[in-house]
């Protein structure tokens, strides 16, 4: 009887442990990002729509993160924004402050934190962004990485970095899309607008001054990205993110 319970002990102990391995092994690594584009867009923007369509492509390319960031400048127009949140038109905010631009405006492109300008023309547009793409992060930034666990949980790693740092660290939360909403009113009556990369939530998880550190987040759906980013709108030093399949 008790060679059999000790086979039962161990038969238990050997699932348990096996059970320990499958869970630290399933993840799925991300990617790091090259190059980060923002876009604030509203859907009571007469110009925004084609907008979203520019940040579709740019999400189409290899390495690069591309985020829409809706904001109700234009609610007042006849159409509340069904995706714009306070916090988005706050980090608007920042970057306007910070890069010294009289007012806030869509449709906005913001390319790694460091480039602004209007949407409105592609051409300037891609040049902008090729020039960023070309200069890549600074050469101290920092060693970033993400991974999808379980249970939609996801495992963000910093390495160390020698000298002072100062920057703040940000988690979103996006859905791929597209996202169509129908417009009923406002300068869009009518139309059909697109979303693509459509950041659901962002939040600030802790300031980075160059230690190694590590977190662990349950929200992760459907897709998540992290950024370190000097504060107050300030540059992008690395980025990664979650992406399953490209659209």
């Amino acid at each position: 009887m008790l060679s059999g319970m000790i086979a039962r002990f161990l038969a238990v102990l050997l699932l348990s442990l096996a059970a320990t391995t499958l869970s630290a092994h399933a993840q799925t690594a991300g990617t790091r990002a090259q190059t980060v584009v923002e876009l604030y867009t509203s859907q009571g923007c007469s110009q925004c729509p084609r907008a979203n369509r520019l940040l579709g492509m740019f999400s189409r390319e290899e390495d690069v993160l591309a985020l829409t960031f809706p904001v109700g400048i234009w609610d007042y127009l006849g159409w509340h924004d069904t995706f714009a949140r306070p916090e988005f038109a706050d980090r608007q905010r920042a970057y306007s402050t910070n890069m010294r631009v009289r007012g806030r405006f869509t449709p906005q492109l913001v390319i790694n934190g460091a480039r602004q300008l209007s949407a409105s023309n592609w051409d300037d547009a891609r040049a902008v962004f090729d020039e960023q793409q070309a200069a890549g992060w600074p050469t101290n930034a920092p060693a970033l990485n993400i991974s999808r666990l379980r249970n939609n949980r996801v495992r963000i790693t910093l390495g160390a970095q020698s000298g002072t740092y100062n920057a703040d660290i940000w988690m979103i939360a996006y859905d791929p899309g597209p996202l169509t909403v129908v417009i009923t009113g406002g300068v869009n009556n009518n139309r059909s607008v697109a979303h693509y990369n459509l950041v659901r939530t962002i939040e600030r998880l802790d300031a980075w001054t160059g230690r190694s550190t590590w977190y662990e987040r349950a929200r992760c759906q459907p897709e998540c990205a992290v950024l370190v980013q000097e504060p107050n709108g300030g540059r992008i030093l690395a980025a990664a993110y979650t992406y399953r399949d490209r659209y």
